[in-house]
């Protein structure tokens, strides 16, 4: 091929004639053959607790929203036809969210890892922003400013110190008990099994609500937070994000989400009907970037007093005030997580 020359090249490519379109037939085995692999089943019944935390390491939120649903398919020379992303970045279609999950299970498993000892130290900066809690009448919007702050906090890998900066000193302190637990001895002891870490979630979201669409918020949330609070092996995090994929509710967000200018894609569920927790994951390697809670429909907190809701007499002590759509109420951006020798320095 030496002898041609760049022209000649262009030439021929542009003489060439295109590729058919697929067929309808080939689209629709397309479409079915990803929606038949990525389908998850509907997880086991389970109960919900709120979740607590070792020390005064930050409450991080969870996830995301909405669907995508279409293929694109083109042909190459050779008549194979292959999905083309409709997401910018990813390795096929994101059809809906067992998809995307299952993709950024495939890409956790690939991912290179080294595991630390037990007397290192896992290192996590989080920035953590959010709106103010709301004066009686105030209606927030996605202009309303955010308050910031930065945590950084070093847990020994046997799960046995945490240790924080506290007015300029170093403090450590025992772990203590955590859900989930948040020292990387204990997470890599989790099952690798997406159904039954999904089994062992459930099992520990505790009493104190009843609904299933509860249990199944907390258990989504959970899941989030596992991967936000710890360095999570390889064979656990491909099992946290099958995890998600087989909880009812789970949905893609099709809009571009910007972290810091890192594109990101957003899988998440709605609570109470108007929450939406999302899950932030780059979109060209799906690693972990963040959580947000934002407001997916306007909402009214009721006026103080006592309202009968589903049987159940419910004693309002707050005030009312509106939040509205697109209002972002809780955003946690990783900003850096690595293994180091001694509390107090950063990778």
């Amino acid at each position: 091929m030496g002898e041609y020359s760049q022209a000649d090249l262009e030439a021929l490519r542009q003489a060439w004639p295109q590729p058919a379109p697929p067929s309808p037939d080939a689209y629709t085995a397309a479409r079915d053959a990803l929606l038949q692999r990525a389908a998850a089943t509907a997880p086991r019944r389970a109960r919900r607790v709120h979740l607590t935390r070792a020390g005064r390491r930050a409450v991080t939120i969870g996830m995301l929203a909405a669907v995508i649903s279409a293929v694109a398919l083109v042909a190459d020379p050779a008549g194979v036809e292959a999905p083309r992303p409709v997401v910018p970045g990813l390795a096929m279609p994101a059809a809906n969210a067992q998809a995307l999950l299952g993709r950024a299970a495939e890409a956790a498993g690939n991912r290179a890892f080294t595991a630390p000892g037990p007397d290192q130290w896992v290192y996590i900066e989080t920035r953590f922003q959010g709106v103010r809690n709301a004066a009686p009448g105030e209606v927030q919007t996605s202009r309303t400013p955010l308050e910031t702050r930065v945590d950084r906090s070093w847990t020994r890998a046997d799960g046995k110190e945490l240790a924080l900066f506290e007015d300029g000193k170093l403090v450590r302190s025992p772990t203590g008990g955590a859900m989930p637990p948040q020292d990387y001895a204990t997470v890599a002891a989790l099952p690798t099994d997406p159904d039954a870490l999904l089994a062992w979630m459930y099992a520990n979201v505790g009493e104190m609500h009843n609904s299933e669409e509860d249990r199944h918020n907390s258990a989504y949330r959970l899941l989030g937070s596992l991967l936000a609070q710890n360095l999570v092996p390889p064979a656990q995090e491909t099992a946290v994000y099958r995890a998600m994929a087989k909880i009812p509710g789970v949905t893609v967000n099709p809009d571009a989400v910007d972290v810091d200018g890192r594109p990101a894609v957003a899988v998440a569920r709605v609570e109470d009907g108007w929450v939406s927790h999302e899950l932030l994951l780059d979109r060209s390697t799906y690693t972990y970037l963040g959580e947000r809670a934002v407001a997916s429909a306007d909402y009214t907190a009721p006026e103080p007093g006592v309202r009968v809701e589903e049987g159940r007499k419910i004693i309002n002590m707050g005030h009312s005030y509106t939040i509205k759509k697109g209002t972002i109420m809780t955003l946690a951006v990783r900003l850096d997580i690595g293994v180091t020798d001694r509390p107090g320095v950063r990778p």
